[in-house]
């Protein structure tokens, strides 16, 4: 059975075959104190790789910030500042569409197959520089 998660524009976001992005890195490298991840972050992350949500994330930054959240939890498990960390967690979990109610706040737009692929300068969104120098010229600045 596949899970989806249904956006408001019809987007369907399908749980993947398997999952995606990095594996959480060893604990030293980045929690504090040369701690080990606790078990039931790695449970979470491992989950998280699995969810729909997962395909949210297209880069290697994305992915990156998703391990800082999940670095962030594990230091508020660990040291219990639930108070000062929790409200980090849970905007940063926000980010991701971590609960159906953040889901739903997420705007973005239909994925395409190269949203990340260089551009070949055909792109209408890039700025014309000397055009704004025109412009800016012509009126007076």
């Amino acid at each position: 059975m596949t899970l989806k998660s249904v956006m408001s524009k019809g987007q369907v976001l399908e749980r993947p075959d398997g999952p995606l992005g990095p594996e959480l890195p060893p604990g030293p490298m980045i929690l504090p104190k040369n701690r080990e991840w606790k078990p039931i972050v790695v449970k979470w992350y491992e989950e998280f790789r699995r969810s729909p949500n997962a395909s949210l994330c297209r880069t290697e930054p994305m992915w990156m910030a998703v391990i800082l959240a999940f670095a962030e939890l594990d230091e508020m498990l660990a040291s219990g500042r639930y108070a000062t960390l929790g409200p980090v967690v849970r905007q940063m979990f926000d980010q991701f569409g971590w609960t159906p109610m953040s889901l739903r706040a997420l705007k973005f737009d239909d994925i395409k197959s190269d949203d990340y692929a260089a551009s070949d300068g055909s792109n209408t969104n890039v700025v014309d520089f000397q055009s704004y120098r025109n412009r800016r010229r012509a009126a007076g600045g």
